[in-house]
C-alpha cells in the first residue's frame, strides 16, 4: 500500500476525510491550502511520505502514539490520561474580555512565554472573513489577536512546518484534537521529520465536538446576518445550544441544528473530544459562565498550571461531579459515534484504527458516571 501522497489522496482527500489541520503543508510541494481545504496540485511518486505519516486521518495505532507521548498504552478511554481535572479562569480582564470563555488558554500561553518555558508559539488567528490560519506569535498582543473561535478548522500546523524559527527556540502550540493527534504522529514518526516537532515543549488542546466546512458555512452565515461584518461567534452551552453571531451592532441567534449540515466529514470519524494527547486540555464548563474546564495530563502541564496559579495569573476551583459526569458522557458519546461512522465506512475492518476488541467493547458499554 502506498504511504505517500497517492495513498493520502486515496484514503483521505478523495474520501472527504481531510481535517485541514495543516500537518502535510509546507512539507510537500504538491499540496496547498485553499479556503479551508487541502488541494493536490500534482502527482507524487514517493512510496512513503510525511504527508501520510503525519495525517490524523490515515491508519493509526493508538497504542504506538500513546506510548510515544505518555509512555503507556491507550487504556484511559473516558477523557484520556488525567493527572487533575478542575475549573479555572484568567484573572486579567484583558484575557477574559477577548476570550471565548474563561481566558485560561491565552493567560497560560502568555505566562509560559514570559517565564521562558517557551520562546515562541503557534496559534490560530482569523482574517476579516473568519478564515483561520496558523501564525507564529511571540507576545501578548499577538496572543490576544488569536482569542475566540470561528468554529472552523484551519491549517494551524502549516505555520509550524513553515517557520521561520530562530536558533533553538522552544515552541508552544494550541490546537484542536485532530491537530494535537497530528503533532503526536510527528513525534512518533521514524521519517526524517523536516519540521521542528522535537522543539515543541508545550501543547494546549481545545475541546472540540466538531468543526465546520468554511465555504458553505460562511455563505450560510453571511446570508443570516444580511452581509454585516461578523465580529464574534459563540455557541451557548446545553441545553440551549444557540450559535450567537455578533454582526455589526446586532446579535443574531441561530439554532446549532441549522449549522450541523456544515460539519466536516472528518469530524464524524474522530474519537477525541478533549485533545487527549496534549499537556493541558481546555474547554467550557456547562452552566458556569466565564469558567474553563482544565484537564492536566503531563508534568509539563502540571508545572505550568501550578506556577500560573501561584503567580496569580489564574484561579481554580474543583469541577462539580455533575459537570465531570457530563464531560465523560459527552466524550464517550463522541467515541461511540465515531466508531459507528468508521464501521459504516469499513474503516475498522480495513485497518484505519488499530484498537483491540476489548477496548472497543469498553467504549461502547461505558457510562458517564464517575465512581463514588
Amino acid at each position: 500500500m502506498n504511504k505517500g501522497l497517492k495513498g493520502l489522496e486515496e484514503k483521505v482527500i478523495s474520501q472527504d476525510l481531510c481535517a485541514a489541520c495543516g500537518a502535510c503543508l509546507s512539507l510537500c510541494p504538491y499540496l496547498r491550502s485553499w479556503k479551508g481545504r487541502v488541494v493536490k496540485l500534482d502527482n507524487c511518486n514517493l512510496e512513503e511520505g510525511r504527508c501520510f505519516a503525519y495525517c490524523p486521518r490515515t491508519e493509526i495505532d493508538l497504542d504506538e502514539v500513546y506510548q510515544k507521548v505518555f509512555g503507556k498504552s491507550y487504556e484511559e478511554i473516558e477523557v484520556g490520561p488525567v493527572r487533575k481535572i478542575m475549573m479555572a479562569r484568567a484573572r486579567d480582564p484583558q484575557f477574559t474580555k477577548k476570550a471565548q470563555t474563561g481566558g485560561v488558554v491565552s493567560a497560560l500561553f502568555d505566562f509560559a512565554l514570559k517565564e521562558g518555558m517557551i520562546q515562541a508559539g503557534v496559534l490560530t488567528p482569523r482574517d476579516a472573513e473568519l478564515l483561520p490560519q496558523g501564525k507564529i506569535i511571540k507576545n501578548r498582543k499577538e496572543i490576544l489577536s488569536c482569542a475566540g473561535s470561528s468554529y472552523v478548522s484551519g491549517p494551524t500546523l502549516e505555520a509550524l512546518n513553515q517557520g521561520p524559527w530562530k536558533g533553538k527556540e522552544r515552541i508552544g502550540i494550541v490546537g484542536l484534537p485532530c491537530q494535537v493527534l497530528a503533532l503526536a504522529r510527528m513525534k512518533a514518526s521514524k521519517l526524517d521529520k523536516k519540521t521542528p516537532i522535537d522543539r515543541v515543549d508545550l501543547v494546549i488542546g481545545l475541546f472540540c465536538t466538531w468543526a465546520l466546512e468554511y465555504k458553505p458555512f460562511m455563505a450560510f452565515l453571511k446570508e443570516r446576518v444580511n452581509g454585516l461584518p461578523i465580529k464574534k461567534l459563540n455557541i451557548t452551552p446545553p441545553p440551549e445550544r444557540i450559535l450567537e453571531a455578533t454582526a455589526g451592532n446586532k446579535l443574531v441567534r441561530i439554532p446549532v441544528d441549522d449549522v450541523r449540515p456544515f460539519i466536516r466529514s472528518s469530524c464524524r470519524v474522530c474519537l477525541d473530544m478533549t485533545a487527549e494527547l496534549s499537556d493541558l486540555s481546555v474547554g467550557t464548563v456547562e452552566g458556569k459562565e466565564g469558567w474553563n474546564t482544565v484537564i492536566v495530563r503531563t508534568a509539563m502541564g502540571e508545572d505550568l498550571l501550578k506556577k500560573a496559579k501561584k503567580a496569580g495569573i489564574i484561579e481554580t476551583k474543583s469541577l462539580p461531579k455533575d459537570n465531570l459526569n457530563h464531560l465523560i458522557e459527552a466524550s464517550l458519546l463522541k467515541k461511540r459515534r465515531a466508531l459507528d461512522a468508521l464501521r459504516e465506512r469499513g474503516g475498522i475492518e480495513k485497518g484505519y484504527l488499530t484498537l483491540s476488541a476489548d477496548l472497543i467493547k469498553r467504549i461502547v458499554s461505558a457510562s458517564g458516571e464517575t465512581k463514588p
